[in-house]
């Protein structure tokens, strides 16, 4: 699957939106094909190892290192997975004000089995989205 860019200007603190993106093992409480979230200790400084485990159609498991010495920059990329074959990304943040800030969030799939393009247009245009949204509400859900 091609890379994919997913913009939105939130109504949340960045350090809010930060603190949600960083609390892995919280993800199955508002993002609901996410199962199991659990972090594991990373070789290198400055990284998180995070055991996922979702729910589409049938349960698949991977494992994503994420790179946390970028700021406001968070990058990851995978290291195992029974399902993906890739799995690279990025949040970008950028305050816009108190209250506000603007988020980049880029992804990068490839899946070890042919997906239907009705699938791959699902994703983009209505999971990504949908991401986002749940991450700006749970923020603001946090943040109060």
């Amino acid at each position: 699957m091609p890379k994919v860019v997913r913009e939105k200007t939130m109504d949340v603190s960045l350090d809010a939106l930060k603190r949600v993106i960083l609390d892995f093992e919280k993800y199955p409480l508002f993002l609901g094909e996410v199962v199991v979230a659990k972090t594991k200790e990373a070789k290198q400084a400055g990284h998180q190892l995070v055991e996922f485990e979702i729910e589409v159609i049938k349960r698949f498991a991977y494992t994503l290192d994420f790179d946390l010495a970028g700021g406001d920059t968070i990058r990851w990329r995978l290291v195992d997975s029974n399902f993906f074959t890739a799995n690279e990304g990025s949040w970008q943040l950028k305050a816009v004000g108190k209250d506000k800030v603007h988020a980049t969030y880029e992804l990068e799939v490839g899946v070890k089995f042919m997906v239907p393009g009705f699938v791959a247009k699902k994703l983009t245009e209505v999971s990504l989205p949908k991401l986002l949204d749940n991450f700006e509400a749970r923020a603001s859900k946090v943040s109060r």
